[in-house]
């Protein structure tokens, strides 16, 4: 009998964290934590866009926490991409990342996130955000002087 019980444990882990990878995690921005507004990225992001998972979630945060708590959707020097068909009061204070794809050839890195009221936006680094909900095409154009166009 005790030389299952480490095998048991080993497997209860390993569903663990399995379990954690394909259940998005639900972020909260709490406004009344937040105590300046400070630099929204501070990596280096470059023109194409391939910020790693972990530095587009924090980029994405960062964003969220200064477009709520200080009513900003312009970004600033560090992280200022193009808002497309949303406003504040589209956003809500929880949401989770939905996908994550990193930069390929000829395509930037893209993160999506679903807020608590349904509301889905596409970060195409570095350049612009789409709200999927209005937006015909909401993926990451290759070319950023295209624009999504409205539905």
């Amino acid at each position: 009998m005790n030389k299952y019980i480490p095998t048991a444990l080993i497997s209860i882990l390993a569903a663990y964290y399995y379990f954690q990878s394909i259940v998005p995690k639900k972020y909260t921005i709490d406004c009344t934590l937040i105590k300046n507004n400070t630099k929204i990225s501070d990596t280096f992001l470059s023109a194409i866009g391939n910020p790693s998972q972990a530095e587009a979630e924090f980029i994405v945060r960062r964003y969220l926490e200064q477009a709520l708590c200080f009513n900003n959707l312009k970004g600033d020097l560090s992280f200022a991409p193009k808002p497309y068909f949303f406003n504040l009061s589209d956003l809500s204070q929880q949401y989770q990342v939905v996908s994550y794809h990193s930069a390929g050839f000829r395509s930037p890195g893209k993160l999506q996130i679903k807020f608590s009221n349904n509301t889905c936006l596409n970060f195409c680094f570095s350049r612009m955000v789409i709200n999927c909900n209005r937006a015909t095409d909401c993926d990451c154009p290759y070319d950023f002087n295209w624009e999504p166009k409205p539905k």
